[in-house]
């Protein structure tokens, strides 16, 4: 019986089936540490994973150098996907899920080999303490969200010209002065954010998850998507400003601070 197993093992092995003996040293597993630092090892052409907690969704994305950087969630808002834009960059990235805060530091060109997927291992909470550190977090970092979290629906400017592979545009894209608005289908997978300034450099974008939305702080010129060799483009036209009305005889203020005629006695 023993020579058939080991000759089981060995056709297994031969096939690829013998992966639990050599773990993959590009697939990695990190314990979550509240404040913890994490370093998240790219190279130019790989796109590495973050897999977070199946419970979590991702609400805030901020990163230090957002030029050198391509980072992209998923539908779920539970993965993140990054990919370094040069040979060598390093830079910073806190993530703001609904129920923790992540750090991490982002290198590529350094020594260690590019990581294909992280995913976190956390310790047995109590449910209760899942909303205070939610509070917390949102109160420490979350410039985008605080920001559009309510549109003022008079506000809003769906005037934006789209171009480009129809398959990449989102269905729905707006702006409200202050914030811009993205939603895709459900299920779609998400192409690369970026921003093309007055030069035509074009770098990734800081933007939160809020439901169905992506939503990116203020309101650049123009947003690049991409995906492969797929692009398409978002551009908003320039908001006119309200035309001034002129005040009429019945306008409150214009009588308030009309003279007042001097009876004659």
């Amino acid at each position: 019986m023993s020579k058939m197993l080991a000759a089981a093992a060995l056709v297994a092995a031969s096939l690829g089936f013998a992966g639990s003996a050599a773990a993959d040293p590009r697939v990695a597993s990190q314990f979550y540490e509240p404040g913890r630092i994490v370093t998240i090892h790219g190279g130019t052409g790989i796109q590495s994973t973050i897999a977070f907690g199946p419970d979590e969704r991702i609400e805030n994305v901020a990163v230090g150098n957002s030029l050198a950087w391509q980072v992209t969630p998923n539908r779920r808002a539970d993965l993140l996907f990054i990919k370094p834009l040069s040979a060598r960059a390093r830079t910073n990235m806190t993530v703001v899920t609904d129920q923790r805060t992540y750090l991490f530091d982002l290198v590529s060109g350094g020594a260690g080999g590019a990581v294909y997927l992280l995913r976190f291992t956390y310790p047995n909470e109590p449910k209760r303490t899942a909303p205070v550190v939610a509070a917390a977090n949102a109160s420490a970092v979350q410039p985008v969200a605080a920001v559009a979290a309510r549109p003022d629906p008079a506000l809003l400017n769906f005037n934006w010209a789209a171009g480009g592979t129809r398959a990449l545009l989102p269905t729905r894209f707006f702006d409200d002065g202050r914030a811009t608005y993205l939603a895709w289908p459900a299920e779609t997978s998400l192409p690369a954010i970026l921003v093309r300034d007055a030069s035509g450099s074009e770098g990734p974008v800081n933007y939160s998850v809020q439901g169905d939305y992506i939503v990116i702080e203020g309101v650049p010129a123009q947003l690049v998507l991409r995906s492969g060799k797929k692009m398409a483009t978002l551009t908003p036209a320039l908001r006119r400003a309200p035309r001034a009305r002129a005040p009429g005889p019945a306008d409150p203020a214009t009588a308030s601070a009309a003279p007042r005629e001097k009876t004659k006695s």
